[in-house]
């Protein structure tokens, strides 16, 4: 009997360990299968062809490339930084017009967390206040009470299960540029979610201080379009535009197949059934006997 055969109550089943390189994918220890044949011969067969289509499909996930490339990451990215960066605005706008506004104080707040965000895409998600963070932050302009501000917004942050980011946002972030979240992928979209982070917060003079590096041109470009019909933006157009600039989202985006498993299973499938259908066409039954044989097994 072949090793990855075994009987169970006259019917054979075919058990494979599963390859490490279809681990992750298939998240099981074994592959399991009923050969639906009560033939030895036919189910060394059927377990010969099945083993090769196995190691077939190992090969092609060893050979498919699951981290995240460059370009991925930079779309990540660009997503994270354009969603904070109009969530604190509006944050920012809404406070402006708040009764005691006070630009210096919104200014420190947004440093000290642009300073908690910092350690954290330093350091990762354990990240602590140093002696030479410490150094650093006063040489910025940050006094001894900021210092503390900022560590007792990381205690926060992880009191409140921040940090550590939740693993389905990362998971979102990965899957909106149509790539797979494996544990080394949620790792680089941790590192790049607290990157964006960092790197929204840093523009304080924009929120606080006016300085819009799209405000430069912009009237011109109004009246340009004024001037010239064909330069003229519908609203369309520019919704059209922002949802280029999006990454792709989860629905749209292609899904990679790490290895062709649902093609192996396929596979498996059709070759059981090609081989009842071989049984039925060699055993023809005569007589009520015979038939009702047939129609019993087939159950």
């Amino acid at each position: 009997m072949a090793v990855h055969i075994f009987r169970r109550e006259a019917t054979y089943y075919w058990r494979r360990r599963t390859p490490r390189a279809l681990a992750k994918v298939l998240k099981r220890r074994h592959v399991f299968m009923s050969l639906r044949t009560t033939s030895p011969v036919l189910a060394r067969r059927l377990a010969a062809q099945l083993d090769a289509t196995l190691e077939d499909a190992a090969m092609l996930a060893e050979n498919t490339d699951l981290h995240l490339s460059r370009s991925q990451i930079e779309t990540m990215l660009g997503a994270v930084v354009e969603r904070h960066l109009t969530k604190l605005e509006r944050v920012a706008l809404v406070a402006k017009n708040a009764a005691g506004f006070d630009p210096g104080l919104a200014r420190s707040a947004d440093k000290r967390a642009l300073w908690t965000y910092s350690l954290l895409d330093a350091q990762g998600a354990a990240a602590a206040v140093r002696p030479e963070d410490r150094l650093r932050m006063a040489s910025d302009g940050l006094s001894e009470a900021d210092v503390e501000a900022v560590q007792d917004h990381l205690a926060m942050l992880r009191i409140n299960e921040l940090v550590p980011t939740k693993h389905h946002v990362l998971r979102q972030l990965i899957e909106g540029v149509a790539a797979t979240p494996t544990a080394a992928n949620i790792d680089v979209a941790q590192g790049t979610y607290f990157r964006g982070l960092k790197l929204a917060l840093a523009e304080i003079d924009r929120r606080y201080g006016g300085q819009r590096v799209e405000d430069g041109d912009f009237v011109d470009r109004i009246l340009l379009s004024r001037s010239d019909p064909r330069l003229q933006v519908s609203s369309v157009a520019v919704d059209r535009e922002d949802r280029d600039r999006d990454p792709p989202t989860a629905d749209l985006a292609p899904k990679p197949e790490a290895a062709p498993i649902a093609d192996f299973s396929k596979f498996a499938e059709e070759l059981i059934k090609l081989n009842a259908k071989t049984v039925a066409g060699t055993k023809r039954p005569s007589g009520r006997r015979g038939a009702s044989r047939t129609f019993s097994s087939s159950l």
